[in-house]
């Protein structure tokens, strides 16, 4: 112990006595180590643990309804999950989830909120403890709750009720209906819907939700110490085959799985980032093996300037072994002050999601705070930097024998041609690697301009959207179509908008859409064919306010309601697979047993994501088929013939002109909410970007090192040279050429490392190859420019050298 102390002593003073090399290695070694730790810090706080404040959050998983067909319908009903719980002998508990829009108090003091309707269990199955009053009692749950209570978020405790220790206990009016509030959840719990930051939870009674079709929940269970995902997925297999069996009528085609959180379909934020996040992983680690490699470089640098300290040392009787530890115990202590260096920056980028997340209304929390698996990862971080860094300076230096040390430290420490060989090599690796991340940075900025250029097939230019609740404030569906009604017909009179609208859904939002078996009358469907098509609920004039283009037909009506016959618009894509291209106008179809008539159809557009490729979609009649808006909501549209901002104003006024109370949670343009389409895309190659250019710094530091020190250490040679005749230009060229050779190897090798791994990115990238030429020859270019400016320097030092003065200082 002691000695390993003494050679961190001795550490110290060697960084000491060399404060500029000391300087450029820690900060070059803290840029890797914030890079790779702001990254990880967002895997593990969104991705693998987004259950903040829950206990043992690696345990908890989502089990998630699965359909044949191949459709997107997540939910499960709360009669299977009861058969499940009871079944299922690899799971310790089973929780039911359904978030809700929210109305906290009356009148002008109403506060918008999210909250979740759960199952009484929902606090026991997470482990979370409330940081004021209890969670939920036995009476609260299952299949009876003998009253409305609550447990709110701190947030909303802080905010609303002001942190007042009074509110335990307190009957507060959700969403007009009396709730006693009976515990306040710890300041680090936001619910369990990564990226949305919920404010409270409130027990259902279950009974009468035994309709096994009613698929209106999210599940989450606790899998039992020491029983994993896969073991657990065999046994939910099973019970969903029997349940098939037993409730063909509602089960038949219906399967089961459980998932971590990031393969969930509603997964929130966690399944939107994992890939992108995935990569950033990977670009981050390049950055730190880059970083590595430079520090190599400066201490296989000093290390060749210290052959005569090593020679001694070891004819002193100092052994091989123990000259190695002590060079790694410099890289080690160089290592530690840059995560020290580092982890501020790292703690500070923890909050980029958070700058970088678009204005959708929503109360979104990308917030990823540090956890000790954060610490514990920049602590191997360290080590590894540590070991990467100083190893092949150790080996360097101690291979070599005590008389040639002492032999060439009497010749002003020439580097050996063995040395230059690994410093070679060493820069070949940094450039390589720094290739693979630009080629990554040009596919991503490429996939990124391609999405953003996409055409949505529809205008949101000067469209403004507004998100209504109106359930929060006890409507019925027949309240909210005729509220719809009455608000279009006041903002179609109101100066500067020309064409209003009302929806069940915003394109290109959130969420997985709507969808309904259909039966296409005149069509032959295939055995076991996915009649499956999204469809949305829409008002006479939608079509207008988005300048979707009416093909055929007509649009709705305002006599489209609930006493006329029912009727639909469909889009050229179910033209294309139903009528193989024909005039669809005046066919029938089946949905739910209901017959509707083809009144129109529309060009196609994107719904819910700008990638995606063509896709049968139908518009349904909003007044006739509206239901109630419940957790979607009603969107109310409105297009100005001037920069869309300016309307928010005015549909607040004619909201409150109709009721005070009926305040929207989003008013905003249709072009601000929409960007949340490209916000992964974005995220990363912002990212990405950083990274680059850390990497090209990096690079430049590096090469233009390399070559300052080999300048240096062939000033005798050079001197020699210019004095047999050579010109400067020619000691110009000889030093390019080392420099841009090394480049060139280093883009060589980088060809083939980006060759091999960016087909793993293929399904990231939008209309981009992952052999994109244009990517790959302007990170070529770009890195031999670099190189050339990185060894100008040094070449034009090399070429005012004064060959007598050269030769004297030998």
């Amino acid at each position: 112990m002691w000695a390993v102390l003494e050679d961190f002593r001795y550490a110290a003073g060697v960084l000491r006595r060399t404060p500029t090399l000391t300087t450029v290695a820690v900060l070059t070694l803290a840029l890797g180590i914030a890079a790779t730790t702001t990254v990880f810090g967002w895997i593990d706080g969104l991705v693998l643990h987004p259950f903040r404040g829950a206990t043992d959050d690696g345990q908890l998983a989502v089990l998630e309804s699965v359909r044949a067909s191949g459709m997107q319908a997540p939910n499960v009903s709360y009669a299977d999950c009861r058969d499940f719980q009871e079944s299922l002998r690899s799971i310790s508990g089973l929780l039911l989830n359904q978030h809700v829009p929210a109305s906290v108090g009356d009148g002008e003091e109403a506060y918008s909120a999210w909250f979740e309707l759960v199952s009484g269990n929902y606090f026991d199955v997470l482990g979370v403890k409330p940081s004021l009053g209890r969670t939920f009692n036995r009476d609260e749950y299952g299949d009876i709750a003998r009253s409305f209570t609550a447990v709110i978020s701190y947030r909303l405790w802080q905010e609303y009720f002001r942190g007042d220790p009074s509110i335990l206990g307190r009957a507060v009016r959700i969403n007009r209906r009396q709730v006693t509030v009976v515990g306040v959840a710890p300041p680090e719990f936001r619910g369990d819907f990564p990226g949305i930051a919920l404010d409270g939870w409130i027990p259902v009674p279950l009974t009468g939700e035994g309709n096994r079709g009613a698929r209106n929940f999210q599940a989450i269970v606790r899998l039992k110490p020491g029983v994993s995902i896969a073991e657990a997925n065999a046994e939910v297999a099973t019970v969903a085959a029997r349940l098939a069996l037993a409730f063909p009528k509602t089960n038949q085609g219906i399967g089961a799985r459980i998932v971590p959180i990031w393969k969930a379909e509603n997964g929130g934020v966690a399944s939107i980032l994992a890939s992108p996040l995935g990569i950033l992983g990977a670009a981050g680690g390049l950055v730190l093996l880059i970083a590595c490699a430079n520090v190599t470089n400066l201490l296989l640098a000093r290390s060749v300037s210290r052959q005569r300290e090593f020679g001694i040392r070891a004819a002193l009787g100092v052994s091989p072994g123990r000259l190695s530890r002590q060079l790694v115990s410099e890289s080690l202590l160089l290592a530690a002050l840059a995560t020290l260096a580092g982890f501020p920056l790292a703690l500070w980028l923890q909050e980029l999601p958070v700058r970088l997340v678009p204005p959708t209304g929503l109360p979104l929390n990308f917030a990823a705070h540090p956890s000790a698996r954060v610490f514990l990862f920049a602590a191997s971080v360290c080590l590894v930097s540590a070991l990467i860094s100083g190893l092949p300076p150790a080996f360097q230096s101690v291979r070599r024998s005590v008389v040639d040390a002492l032999k060439q430290g009497g010749r002003s420490d020439t580097q050996s041609g063995n040395s230059r060989r690994i410093s070679g090599l060493v820069v070949v690796a940094e450039v390589s690697l720094a290739f693979a991340a630009l080629v990554t940075l040009g596919l991503f900025l490429r996939s990124l301009s391609g999405l953003e250029n996409t055409p949505a097939g529809f205008d949101h230019r000067n469209v403004t959207v507004c998100r209504l609740f109106l359930a929060t404030n006890s409507y019925t569906a027949s309240e909210e179509r005729q509220f719809s009604r009455q608000l279009r017909q006041r903002l179609l009179a109101a100066p500067g908008v020309t064409d209003a609208a009302y929806s069940d859904s915003i394109p290109l939002g959130f969420g997985l859409g709507k969808w309904n078996d259909v039966l296409v009358e005149g069509y032959a469907s295939r055995p076991g064919e996915n009649l499956d098509v999204h469809h949305a609920s829409v008002s006479p004039g939608y079509f207008d306010v988005l300048r979707v283009p009416l093909l055929a037909g007509r649009d709705f009506r305002p006599e489209d309601d609930a006493d006329a016959p029912a009727v639909m618009i469909v889009n050229e894509s179910f033209a294309r697979r139903f009528f193989d291209g024909r005039d669809p106008v005046g066919r029938h179809v089946r949905i739910n047993g209901k017959r509707y008539t083809i009144v129109g159809m529309v060009k196609d557009s994107k719904y819910y994501s700008l990638s995606e490729g063509p896709q049968p979609y139908f518009y349904m009649s909003f007044d006739q088929v509206h239901h109630g808006s419940g957790e979607s909501g009603v969107a109310l549209y409105a297009r100005a013939d001037r920069d869309a901002r300016g309307l928010a104003s005015v549909l607040r006024h004619e909201m409150s002109a109709i009721d005070p109370k009926s305040a929207g949670l989003t008013v905003m343009p249709l072009s601000d909410y929409i960007s949340a389409a490209w916000f992964g895309p974005r995220l990363t190659s912002f990212f990405l970007g950083v990274l680059g250019v850390i990497s090209i710094l990096l690079v430049a530091v590096g090469l233009y090192g390399v070559m300052v020190h080999a300048v240096s250490q062939r000033t005798r040679e050079i001197g020699i040279r210019m004095a047999l005749g050579a010109d400067r230009e020619g000691v110009l060229r000889m030093v390019l050429r080392r420099g841009l050779l090394l480049a060139l190897l280093g883009v060589a090798s980088g060809v083939a490392i980006t060759l091999v791994a960016t087909p793993l990115i293929a399904p990231l990238l939008y209309r981009v190859s992952p052999e994109d030429p244009v990517s790959i020859l302007g990170a070529a270019l770009f890195l031999s420019v670099v190189a050339i400016l990185a060894s100008l320097m040094p070449a034009l030092r090399a070429t005012r050298i004064d060959p007598i003065v050269a030769l004297r200082q030998e």
